[in-house]
């Protein structure tokens, strides 16, 4: 079995790599140049180097590859915000992997959506996958365009779609300088004894779990060869911005310095919480980490100095 990475550096790439690493999975790290993707290659892992935000010029070559994951993104839900066409670019890059791939012959894609922004503001919770998509900023659009591409163009074809509607993962290899990753950034913060921001009146609330469920979510669906093409994937749980300052405080045993501002634009789903009962059904999969210990995990992680782990 030969599988490969899109954004095999980044925060679910490199989680997925040192998974596969361990279980002699062969790999095909697909991303752009930098020191983190010399790392890999001291890690016995094939590597290619790809300028996404240049889709015209890719040049990929995915013929013995069985899997394909496309973790790739050039923006995310706060750039998006402010660039617009940066979330556009990421329908462009998409289309272009998919193409390569599905002319290769690859047997199964999975791209990872966002099952904390594609739904928008939800009229029921947990939201299940029939709930309609009703995307609010840019990224959102952007990410349901992508889905929606990839079933059409693998209709017809020899290769497999599926695609996980993540909520918010969390952990090591997660780095706020990317613009995502709250947890991480106050983390940081506290470490560091700076003051936290926090956007809104703290009863703004995500579906936070930790990496290592996002990990098992994908191999076992590619695995198992689930039947069916979307999946909600999450804790099921809505913890607010306030829960979860109480959390890390208790994770840390150090105490916050917290500013508070507007809510943002990036920010324009309330609270929201996944219903991820269908990965249960069709491919066994819940998640396991509960938000304390996944905060502990990641807090040993930032006392060290956030090294890149592979």
């Amino acid at each position: 079995m030969r599988a490969a990475v899109t954004g095999a550096t980044g925060f679910l790439g490199s989680n997925l790599i040192s998974r596969w690493l361990k279980s002699g999975t062969k790999i095909l790290a697909i991303d752009i140049r930098s020191e983190k993707s010399a790392i890999l290659a001291e890690k016995d892992v094939s590597l290619v180097e790809v300028d996404l935000s240049r889709p015209q010029d890719l040049r990929l070559d995915l013929r013995d590859v069985d899997w394909l994951v496309h973790f790739a993104s050039l923006s995310s839900p706060k750039t998006s915000v402010a660039e617009p066409g940066v979330a556009s670019a990421d329908i462009l890059a998409s289309k272009a992997v998919f193409e390569r791939a599905i002319e290769d012959g690859v047997r199964r894609i999975l791209f990872p959506s966002s099952g904390g922004t594609i739904y928008g503001e939800p009229r029921y919770m947990p939201i299940d996958e029939n709930h309609l998509a009703n995307p609010l900023i840019p990224y959102a659009t952007a990410k349901l365009k992508v889905e929606r591409m990839l079933l059409d163009m693998c209709r017809g074809t020899e290769t497999r779609p599926v695609i996980l509607r993540y909520a918010n993962p969390y952990g090591p290899n997660q780095y706020f300088s990317r613009g995502t990753g709250v947890i991480t950034y106050w983390l940081e913060a506290i470490r560091d004894g700076g003051q936290i921001t926090m956007f809104g009146d703290g009863s703004e609330a995500r579906d936070y779990f930790f990496i290592s469920d996002a990990i098992d979510a994908t191999i076992s669906v590619l695995e198992i060869d689930a039947p069916r093409d979307i999946y909600n994937i999450g804790s099921g749980r809505a913890t607010s911005l306030n829960e979860l300052l109480t959390a890390i405080e208790v994770a840390t045993q150090l105490r916050a310095d917290v500013k508070r501002l507007p809510r943002r634009g990036a920010d324009a789903v309330k609270a929201y919480a996944l219903d991820c009962s269908r990965a249960l059904r069709d491919f066994g999969w819940l998640p396991k980490v509960p938000l304390e210990d996944g905060l502990k995990r990641t807090w040993e992680w930032v006392k060290k100095g956030e090294q890149f782990q592979i």
